[in-house]
C-alpha cells in the first residue's frame, strides 16, 4: 500500500486578507490575500483558496481595503546620523583651524558637557593641541574628523588619556580606545533615540535600512541599540551597516575593522548585518591623495574577503577612477555585489572601452539626511517605489529574499489607507504607513497605538 498521496498544508501564522496586495509582479501585480508562515510567504492571491492553510492559531488580519506593499528598503539616507544630529559640535562645514576653534570657544561657553566633543573637522585643518588648551583647558576637548579614523584632544583630554592607559597597560592608544574612555554620549539617551527613530521609519514604511556616511564610533552605538531591541523582542527594522572610509587606509587594518563589525552581527542573520565598505571618493575634498593604485588595492583586498562595496563617486574623475577599479577586480574574477551612487556620467567614448561597465549596480548619489528615502532621479511615484524595493534589494544583496511579494520571500509588507501609486512624488513622500510587518510580525500598526493611547487618557482621567 502507498502512503503520502496527499500532503498535509501547514497552516499559517498571519494571513493578512480584504486589502489591495501589490506584488510587483509584473505577470500578477494585484493580490487579495498573503499568507505567512515563519517570516515567509507561503501563498498570494485569493483569501478563500487559503482556508485549508488556517487553523486556531492562524491570525487573521483585515485589511479593510487598505494598500499592502513589499517593505520599503532605504539605501540613500543615514538614520545614525538623524539619531546624532545636535549630539556633538559641527564642524563640517569649517574652512580653517582658526574657524574650528572659534566654534569651540562658543560651544564651550553655552555648553556645560564634561566633554567638548566636536565631530566633522578635515583632516588637513585639525587644530593643535596648544589651539585647543587656548579654546578651554579645565574640560578635555576631544574632536573626531570626518571619516572618524583620526582625532584631536587638548592637554586635559591627553592628560586622562595618557594616565588610563598607562594604568591599563596599553601600549598603542587607538581612536577607538580614546572614544570609549572619554565616552561623549549618554548611552540610554541613544538607545531611546534609536527606539524612536524606527518607530520614525516604520511611519514611513520602511523595513529596512542601509546606513551610509557615518563613522564606525557612531554606528557602532546604534548598532549597539539594535541588538538591544533584537534580543528584546522590539526590533521594528533590518538595519545593514556599512564601513565608512574617505581616505585611503591600509588594507590590513580595513579588514580587521570589516571582520570585527561582520563578526558582532554574526547570530542576527538577516535582521543586522555588517558586511559592507562604503567607499566615499571625492577627489576635490579629499584630506589627502587617494591614488588609482590605492583604489585598486582596496577593492582587491575587500572583494578577496567577500565583502560588498557601495562606492559613492562625486566628481567626474572620481567615477571614473571607480569604474577602473571595478574592471580590474571583475577582471580578476570577484563577483562581489558592488554598487556605484553618483550624480555624474560615465563618457560614453570610456563606456565602449570597458568590459565590465555594466556589471555593476548603479544609483543617485545619496543624501543622508534627506526627508524621504524616494528623493533623487525618479519622476513618478511607480519608479520610487521600485527603487525603494527591488533595487535596493539588489543592492543589500537581498534580491531574492525581498522587493516582492511572492512565495517563498521574506515576509517584510507595509500598508497605506491609501493607494501611493496614485498620488505624486510630494504627496507620496508625506504619507504615513497604518502598519509595517517585519518578518511576518506586525511591527507597527496605527490604529492599535490609537487604541492604547485613548485607553492611557481615560485611565488617567479616572484616577
Amino acid at each position: 500500500m502507498a502512503f503520502g498521496f496527499f500532503k498535509k498544508v501547514q497552516a499559517a501564522d498571519i494571513i493578512f486578507h480584504n486589502g489591495h496586495i501589490y506584488t510587483h509582479d509584473p505577470d500578477f501585480p494585484w493580490a487579495d490575500a498573503v499568507a505567512c508562515q515563519e517570516g515567509r510567504i507561503t501563498a498570494v492571491g485569493d483569501f478563500e483558496a487559503m482556508e485549508q492553510m488556517q487553523n486556531e492559531d492562524t491570525r487573521i488580519v483585515d485589511l479593510n481595503g487598505k494598500y499592502l506593499f513589499p517593505g520599503f528598503i532605504d539605501v540613500h539616507r543615514s538614520p545614525v546620523q538623524k539619531v546624532f544630529a545636535g549630539r556633538f559640535l559641527d564642524l563640517s562645514d569649517c574652512r580653517d583651524a582658526g574657524e574650528i576653534c572659534m566654534r569651540i570657544c562658543s560651544w564651550a561657553e553655552s555648553h556645560d558637557d564634561e566633554v567638548i566633543f566636536g565631530y566633522g573637522y578635515r583632516e588637513d585643518m585639525e587644530p593643535s593641541k596648544e589651539d585647543l588648551d587656548g579654546c578651554c583647558a579645565d574640560r578635555p576637548i576631544l574632536l573626531l574628523c570626518t571619516g572618524g579614523l583620526g582625532c584631536a584632544v587638548n592637554s586635559a583630554a591627553e592628560a586622562i588619556i595618557t594616565e588610563t592607559a598607562e594604568e591599563e597597560c596599553v601600549e598603542v592608544v587607538t581612536v577607538s580606545y580614546v572614544l570609549n574612555l572619554l565616552v561623549p554620549f549618554n548611552f540610554e539617551e541613544i538607545e531611546e533615540a534609536v527606539a524612536q527613530e524606527t518607530e520614525d521609519l516604520c511611519d514611513k514604511g520602511i523595513t529596512t535600512v542601509l546606513n551610509q556616511q557615518t563613522p564606525d564610533y557612531f554606528e557602532g552605538l546604534y548598532q549597539d541599540s539594535m541588538i538591544g531591541l533584537y534580543n528584546e523582542g522590539k526590533l521594528k527594522q533590518r538595519f545593514f551597516g556599512s564601513l565608512f572610509l574617505n581616505r585611503p587606509l591600509n588594507p590590513r587594518g580595513l579588514l580587521h575593522t570589516l571582520m570585527r563589525r561582520k563578526t558582532n552581527c554574526n547570530e542576527m542573520g538577516d535582521m543586522i548585518q555588517a558586511k559592507t565598505l562604503n567607499l566615499y571618493l571625492d577627489e576635490a575634498n579629499c584630506p589627502m591623495d587617494f591614488s588609482q593604485d590605492a583604489l585598486n588595492q582596496i577593492l582587491l583586498e575587500v572583494c578577496d574577503k567577500g565583502f560588498d562595496l557601495f562606492i559613492e563617486a562625486i566628481g567626474q574623475p572620481d567615477l571614473e577612477k571607480t569604474y577602473q577599479a571595478l574592471e580590474l577586480v571583475r577582471n580578476k574574477g570577484y563577483k562581489n555585489l558592488i554598487t556605484i551612487a553618483s550624480d555624474c556620467r560615465l563618457p560614453e567614448e570610456m563606456r565602449q572601452s570597458l568590459q565590465h561597465c555594466d556589471d555593476v549596480l548603479v544609483t543617485w548619489g545619496t543624501c543622508p539626511d534627506a526627508s524621504h528615502p524616494s528623493a533623487g532621479s525618479v519622476h513618478s511615484v511607480e519608479e520610487a517605489i521600485s527603487e525603494m524595493t527591488m533595487k535596493a534589494a539588489a543592492m543589500i544583496g537581498m534580491q531574492d529574499d525581498l522587493g516582492m511579494i511572492e512565495k517563498g520571500r521574506i515576509a517584510d509588507f507595509c500598508v497605506f489607507e491609501e493607494n501611493p501609486l496614485k498620488k505624486d512624488l510630494r504627496t507620496f513622500a508625506k504619507m504615513h504607513a497604518d502598519m509595517t510587518v517585519l518578518d511576518g510580525q506586525i511591527v507597527y500598526d496605527v490604529d492599535a497605538e490609537q487604541v492604547e493611547e485613548m485607553y492611557d487618557i481615560m485611565s488617567s482621567m479616572l484616577l
